[in-house]
């Protein structure tokens, strides 16, 4: 599997590399005002609206650092879940990586409030966290941020 690799502080986390539409710069979000802490914004995407994630918020309760590698992933959504796309802001998306599906391994603890942690992938750059980001934001909280927005 290709992983795109992202960093937050000396954590590394993935991504399956087939949900990637694309990774831009992390350009202004429109603010999403009494939305939760980790939703840094909403990006304007070709012809619609993505709310964007930050990881670094969420993982370790400070917003992602504003460096030349913070960029904004572009995920595609399954069309049952309405095919609108979702950003993840993080830090040094700099590199994929290729993880053979042999070297993953179940986390052993799944913790309740991050039903988004997937298995770890072991390889010569050390342990990475793969993430489940179609758990990150429940399709309830995704519709009350985009309804926020265009009101």
């Amino acid at each position: 599997m290709l992983v795109v690799l992202m960093r937050i502080g000396d954590q590394r986390f993935g991504l399956d590399a087939r949900d990637v539409l694309e990774i831009v710069p992390g350009v202004p979000l429109l603010p999403v005002p009494g939305g939760p802490q980790w939703i840094a914004g909403v990006l304007h995407h070709r012809d619609g609206l993505a709310p964007v994630v930050d990881l670094a918020q969420l993982i370790r309760g400070a917003p992602a650092a504003r460096l030349l590698s913070t960029r904004i992933v572009v995920l595609r959504r399954a069309a049952e879940d309405g095919g609108a796309p979702i950003g993840l802001l993080a830090e040094a998306i700099t590199e994929t990586v290729r993880i053979d599906d042999a070297r993953l391994r179940a986390a052993g603890l799944r913790a309740p409030d991050a039903p988004w942690l997937g298995p770890i992938a072991l390889d010569e750059g050390g342990p990475m966290q793969l993430v489940r980001w179609t758990d990150l934001v429940p399709a309830a909280l995704r519709a009350a941020v985009l309804e926020g927005v265009s009101a």
